[in-house]
């Protein structure tokens, strides 16, 4: 079976979603970070994104050789996903990275720039998107793991597919839930609250008046400071 490329403009998503560093290890030699699809290509025969990690070429070597469960790399996706990659603090190279992002549109335009500089890795949310606010980006992700919470009432933990929301959020608005653009975060929070309204629970709440999530100004006054 001939087996097509990852689209270019999925890959570089995936190493942007990553920061460039392997989840598993650290590394960050460009030169041996490679795509690897959790469930098998030759399985999917499809490059959906969800599907797909960005590990070093010695990591994907062990996850071939099951020296790495799928398990681990399915929570890796989740984590990475979130927004977190749990060995970027802990990275092998002393270079810090600067992502510029600009937001023009709708569509975030890469400028990657490194120096040398104090043996740690630093990346800068792109100015004008959800990232670059802290308040704007945890509010949304309290109404993300919202939505999960009432998605695992109606479905149970067996069923519960927490990388499905992060995908349709994407396919919607373009790209990543923290890249949206600042003045999309009305459109954003609505579609969420419209998704924890659609459940089981949240219909069953809604008909008995029961509140299902505060309000931005809500959480601003309970968290800021």
């Amino acid at each position: 079976m001939h087996r097509k490329a990852v689209p270019e403009k999925i890959r570089k998503r995936i190493f942007q979603e990553a920061s460039m560093v392997c989840p598993v290890c650290g590394e960050t030699d460009v030169t041996t970070l490679e795509m690897h699809h959790i469930d098998p290509y030759s399985e999917v025969v499809n490059h959906k994104e969800e599907n797909i990690i960005l590990l070093c070429s010695n990591c994907h070597s062990k996850v071939t050789a099951g020296k790495i469960s799928k398990e681990e790399i399915l929570k890796l996706k989740i984590s990475l996903m979130h927004g977190n990659n749990p060995n970027l603090n802990r990275a092998k190279d002393t270079n810090v990275i600067n992502f510029n992002q600009s937001v023009n549109n709708g569509v975030i335009a890469n400028n990657l720039h490194i120096k040398n500089e104090g043996g740690k890795i630093k990346v800068n949310p792109p100015n004008g998107t959800i990232a670059s606010s802290m308040h704007h980006k945890n509010y949304v992700k309290r109404l993300i793991d919202r939505y999960h919470e009432f998605k695992l009432a109606d479905v149970g933990a067996k069923n519960m597919n927490y990388t499905l929301l992060y995908s349709t959020i994407k396919r919607e608005f373009g790209a990543k839930w923290d890249m949206i653009p600042l003045d999309q975060f009305e459109r954003l929070v609505s579609y969420i609250q419209r998704r924890i309204d659609n459940t089981i629970l949240g219909k069953n709440q809604k008909s008995n008046d029961v509140k299902r999530y505060s309000t931005f100004d809500e959480f601003l006054s309970k968290y800021s400071s």
